[in-house]
């Protein structure tokens, strides 16, 4: 899952993935699914919603963002199998820019005899969905403020005095936060995994009733009366396929439990504990955090003069991550200062440490399969007091100070907002204000005791709830079950079992996620790929890549347990044939990741 997270950062670099001037102000908000030719190649909508699921009585309403890329046959082709939905993570994760940079590696993964639409969408309060979550109401100077502030600190580990610090913040920014909800127009309240999952069957019922209009159009007068009178039977639901990674994985556990009727294939990728998940407490997390990070120096270690940041008086690849574990605890204690471009940069182990997030945590789930070889340049080159490639690391997580007194159309805008994860992550777990700093001190024990490398940066994230006052309007907490499927298309029960993925070691999202939450859903299957990261995508697999056709196409699932073999590996690249099978949430998660910003 890596979990999850500065939208701004993210979606600016849209332009590698299409028309970066594309404005979504163009578009008309409407009650019905009307697309819009947008980025090239792609269609785009926009579609209201009720901002209250519960009190449709309630005026206002939601804009959400949509994009597709179309199938490569029209709805009317024999091959023609529908639409995918699919959703990056996070919370917090555009599914808009995910979709144009995926897109095309998800419909190469999906085709064998069928040929899908991607479709995804910016879930409410993120990014070209409006509105947007904004705790600085629109005041973008005040949000690079607080965001240096935060920097400024130091992590939650770097001190008692760093600790009651980011306390306080947390603290205040609650406050902010809760003074933003007072509007009455406010999404805040309203940003709950229920309310986006009832988002989706409202597009789901949009997208059925396009394509059921036209093909009734293309009817003669009799058997468009048949098809009308079959349309009412109350089982002929609109039924959805999707395929959620990471957070997604929360996404569609909770759509098949709360709609199982509304379920046609259901895939969920890189397993998040839904159970923990809406507890709040983030504690199924790390189990395999750490294996990760031994597997890095131990195959560095294997591919010898190969692997930068190995020595020749190196006999075991524990002397490759003693040097570095040396170096973080001696920087923790003599930070060292750098002058670069008339900017003074101090580094302690914090950031040494931090930079194993991007390739071994994975904010990218082709982390080990792209970045084990940079991650080891750059820690050869700071050990010998190289310190270019890390500075390029801190330079990128740095907030931007923008210009609060520039006009930005809506598109732009929509960048700013990074508060919808906090909005979400925390009004679908407990309360958390309930516990005090020594509380979470403890908490941040247990987690450095489950990964030494990433527990006290996981601690953010229940951290960030200490504060945060606004509980929702709409929570479910389970069960995540679903009755045993019927693929006659039974009223209330899932058309096709549902299908688990999940790598052998997955830094954030451990294997044991998937084999429980498979187990709660009769008929569901478990499938394993033998490699190292975060979903499967991250490194291809014609053996994941065919079940998943056989699943969609016939709705059939392995026998759990299952086990397909990756077709690359950390030091040497993919073969060109699969390749194009690779999914690179690079941009989306290294975006969110500028900003602190954690999740799956």
């Amino acid at each position: 899952m890596r979990s999850w997270l500065a939208v701004l950062p993210a979606l600016l670099h849209l332009s590698s993935a299409g028309d970066a001037d594309f404005d979504w102000d163009s578009i008309t908000p409407s009650h019905n699914l009307t697309y819009a030719p947008c980025y090239e190649k792609f269609q785009c909508a926009r579609l209201l919603v009720p901002l209250d699921w519960q009190d449709e009585s309630n005026p206002h309403t939601v804009a959400l963002a949509i994009a597709k890329l179309p199938a490569t046959v029209s709805d009317h082709d024999p091959t023609f199998g529908g639409t995918i939905f699919t959703n990056p993570g996070g919370p917090g994760g555009s599914g808009v820019d995910f979709v144009l940079r995926a897109g095309e590696k998800l419909q190469n993964a999906t085709r064998g005899n069928r040929n899908y639409e991607i479709l995804s969408w910016d879930p409410r309060g993120i990014a070209f969905t409006s509105p947007n979550a904004d705790c600085f109401q629109g005041d973008t100077a005040a949000r690079d403020l607080a965001e240096l502030q935060l920097r400024t600190i130091g992590g939650l580990d770097a001190s008692e005095n760093a600790l009651r610090r980011q306390w306080a913040r947390a603290q205040a920014y609650g406050q902010l936060c809760e003074l933003a909800a007072k509007n009455a127009s406010s999404i805040l309240p309203h940003l709950t995994t229920p309310s986006v999952v009832r988002d989706m069957v409202a597009i789901l019922h949009q997208i059925h009733a396009g394509r059921d209009a036209a093909a009734v159009a293309h009817m003669d007068e009799d058997v468009r009366e048949r098809r009308i009178e079959l349309k009412k039977r109350e089982a002929d639901v609109p039924r959805i396929q999707y395929w959620g990674f990471s957070y997604g994985s929360i996404l569609g556990n909770t759509f098949a439990s709360m709609y199982p009727g509304r379920v046609g294939r259901l895939i969920v990728d890189g397993i998040a504990d839904a159970d923990d998940y809406m507890r709040g407490t983030w504690l199924t997390n790390l189990q395999d955090t750490e294996a990760i990070v031994d597997y890095f120096y131990k195959s560095c270690f294997e591919q010898g003069d190969k692997c930068p940041l190995k020595r020749s008086p190196d006999t075991k690849w524990q002397d490759l991550k003693q040097r570095v574990d040396d170096f973080i605890s001696q920087t923790d204690e003599n930070p060292i200062s750098v002058l670069t471009d008339k900017k003074i940069v101090v580094i302690t182990g914090t950031e040494v440490n931090n930079a194993f997030i991007k390739p071994v945590c994975n904010w990218r789930v082709d982390g080990p399969f792209k970045l084990f070889r940079p991650l080891a340049e750059l820690l050869s080159g700071t050990l010998e007091g190289n310190y270019t490639l890390l500075l390029s690391e801190l330079e990128a997580k740095a907030p931007r100070l923008h210009d609060s007194c520039v006009l930005l159309n809506s598109s732009a805008t929509a960048l700013l907002s990074q508060d919808a994860q906090h909005a979400i992550k925390c009004a679908d777990g407990e309360d958390e204000t309930k516990h005090g700093l020594g509380y979470f001190k403890s908490y941040m024990e247990d987690l450095r005791s489950q990964s030494h490398t990433l527990g006290a940066y996981w601690t953010t994230i229940r951290f960030a709830c200490s504060g945060w006052t606004i509980r929702p309007k709409w929570r479910f907490t389970g069960p995540f079950t679903t009755p045993a499927h019927d693929a006659a298309l039974v009223e209330g029960k899932p058309a096709a079992p549902l299908l688990f993925l999940s790598t052998r070691l997955d830094p954030v999202t451990p294997l044991r996620n998937a084999v429980n939450m498979a187990s709660k859903h009769p008929g569901a299957a478990w499938v394993v790929q033998e490699t190292t990261g975060h979903c499967t995508l991250g490194a291809p697999s014609k053996c994941i890549s065919n079940i998943v056709q056989e699943y969609l196409e016939h709705g059939k699932v392995p026998e759990s347990g299952t086990s397909c073999p990756s077709d690359c590996d950390p030091w040497n690249p993919c073969p060109e044939e699969t390749e194009n099978l690779v999914v690179n949430f690079a941009d989306v998660h290294d975006g969110l990741l500028r900003r602190g910003r954690l999740g799956f």
